[in-house]
């Protein structure tokens, strides 16, 4: 399913020429599925330098910046740091939170380990959900802040901070979701290049055959080398 980008100006009272303005195509650009380009992304981990943290190409060094997340896919990169090991030591056990803070119950067989779930239970428990009854004008605040909730779970532990373990996914990131409102306060954008950075990292290293993180930030950078 595609949608249109398009950060331009909401009031164009003023902007009588924007239908002939160059800045109105790039702002209507259709993003779909992104196809990986496995032998592009292989080829880079194999450039890629843990001394400096930079792929060293034939015309010198260059990396992912933090401009590059801002920019390409608007995550903040300043605001409180995400520091997961601080939000493990607060909460426990992470199925009571996650059913409290969401209403999703999952089963125990659904588990691996105390805080990670098959990420199909909750997509599951998300697509029975709406519809049976799906978000309306109507409904109340507290079943939208849930399905949100949940949908933020997916989006931090199945995209953004994907990880190597398949189809599982980490509900520490449930801390992070309560109260709703403070989600945005949090660096998002330095932590996901964090992240890949460990990622490319431990890929570049040994006899590792795979690679998390979040791959779309990777490659769309790389096109601009």
């Amino acid at each position: 399913m595609e949608r249109v980008v398009n950060p331009g100006p909401i009031d164009r009272t003023l902007l009588l020429s924007q239908h002939e303005h160059k800045s109105e195509l790039l702002w209507k650009v259709c993003v779909g599925r992104m196809q990986y380009d496995r032998a592009l992304v292989t080829t880079m981990v194999e450039r890629w330098r843990p001394e400096t943290h930079c792929f060293h190409l034939p015309f010198g060094e260059v990396t992912i910046t933090l401009q590059d997340v801002q920019v390409l896919f608007g995550l903040r990169i300043d605001g409180d740091a995400v520091y997961i090991q601080d939000a493990t030591r607060k909460i426990r056990p992470w199925r009571t939170l996650l059913e409290t803070l969401t209403g999703c119950t999952i089963a125990p067989t659904d588990m691996d380990g105390a805080s990670r779930v098959r990420i199909h239970s909750i997509t599951g428990y998300l697509r029975d959900q709406l519809q049976v009854d799906p978000i309306r004008d109507a409904t109340p605040v507290e079943r939208v802040e849930r399905i949100a909730r949940l949908y933020m779970l997916v989006i931090l532990g199945g995209i953004l901070f994907s990880n190597t373990l398949e189809n599982l996914i980490s509900l520490q990131y449930l801390a992070f979701l309560d109260p709703i409102h403070d989600v945005g306060k949090y660096s998002w954008g330095s932590a996901l290049l964090a992240y890949l950075y460990r990622a490319l990292c431990r890929a570049s290293i040994g006899n590792v055959v795979d690679i998390c993180g979040f791959i779309p930030l990777l490659q769309v950078t790389l096109l601009k080398f």
